[in-house]
């Protein structure tokens, strides 16, 4: 064995034995830093929707119940779901407001038929808005048009569509971020915001339906996978009974009586000016306040 000696000038008098390399599979991989990048950056996305989606959601629900009872001069009954129809996440806030202050039923109704409409308009608008602004901040566009668009399905084609345009000019501009980020930070602020309104009636009843169907599974594992060729198969269902959900609102709903009767173009005027006048803009500095600098991981 040689022992290392050095001269005043700290050269080395002899070499001594190389150090042993580091086995190549303790050394941390760029795909094992991405990953850990990748858990970093979905543990914000979910700690950051929690107080975003309570801040935007009980500001609006009061600005816009102050609008319809002291502007356009609705009563309780109208102003409670409309408020919550708006600001918070659409049909089914209006429906579960409508029954818990006993309201007619063309009510929660009628606000949800309006819901429908202007998510429509919001899903053709808002992704080339959030391509054309917020290009450079993915996740607060995500975030926002999860704020913005009031059903589930809508927000997350709006973030769907946001995603690949999205997506398509960072590409152009030599930027690789991997899919599924921009679409899955506007649902998981969704379901926070269906959390956050029917914890009670909506997530109980999931959490019910899971622990059955992992029960079942569990006790016989070949039933796994026709558990989730029924799933899919149920999902036809859901989109037929919606359908005929909204036609029945249309077959029974006298719609000249309650424009003449009820005011249902000041509920459009009312929906219009809350919408696009504040709650898409408060939604949008508060996704960027809680989202801004973050950036999905590069592909």
């Amino acid at each position: 064995m040689s022992i290392s000696t050095t001269t005043p000038t700290g050269a080395p008098a002899h070499q001594a034995p190389a150090a042993p390399s580091i086995p190549s599979t303790t050394r941390h991989s760029p795909r094992f830093s991405e990953d850990i990048l990748a858990v970093i950056i979905g543990l914000a996305v979910v700690a950051l929707s929690l107080p975003l989606i309570g801040g935007v959601d009980l500001l609006g629900w009061a600005v816009v119940y102050y609008v319809a009872r002291k502007w356009f001069g609705f009563n309780r009954e109208w102003a409670v779901p409309l408020a919550s129809g708006i600001s918070i996440c659409g049909v089914a806030a209006a429906i579960s407001t409508g029954s818990a202050i006993r309201a007619r039923p063309i009510v929660p109704i009628l606000v949800s038929s309006l819901v429908v409409v202007f998510a429509v308009v919001e899903v053709l608008v808002l992704p080339f808005i959030a391509q054309h602004w917020l290009s450079n901040e993915p996740l607060v566009a995500a975030a926002w048009l999860g704020l913005a668009v009031k059903t589930d399905g809508a927000a997350v084609a709006s973030g769907t569509i946001a995603e690949s345009l999205i997506l398509a000019k960072a590409a152009a501009d030599g930027v690789n971020y991997q899919a599924g980020w921009i679409v899955g930070t506007t649902a998981t602020v969704k379901v926070f915001i269906d959390i956050f309104i029917g914890v009670w009636s909506f997530i109980l009843g999931f959490l019910v339906t899971f622990v059955v169907t992992l029960a079942i599974v569990l006790a016989a594992p070949d039933l796994a996978s026709a558990t989730k060729a029924a799933a899919v198969e149920s999902n036809t269902f859901r989109v037929i009974f919606f359908l005929l959900a909204f036609f029945s609102i249309g077959v029974q709903a006298n719609f000249s009586r309650l424009w003449q009767e009820e005011g249902v173009g000041r509920l459009v005027a009312i929906y219009v000016l809350c919408l696009f006048g504040f709650i898409i803009w408060v939604g949008l500095a508060i996704s960027w306040i809680f989202f801004a600098g973050i950036k999905p991981p590069l592909a």
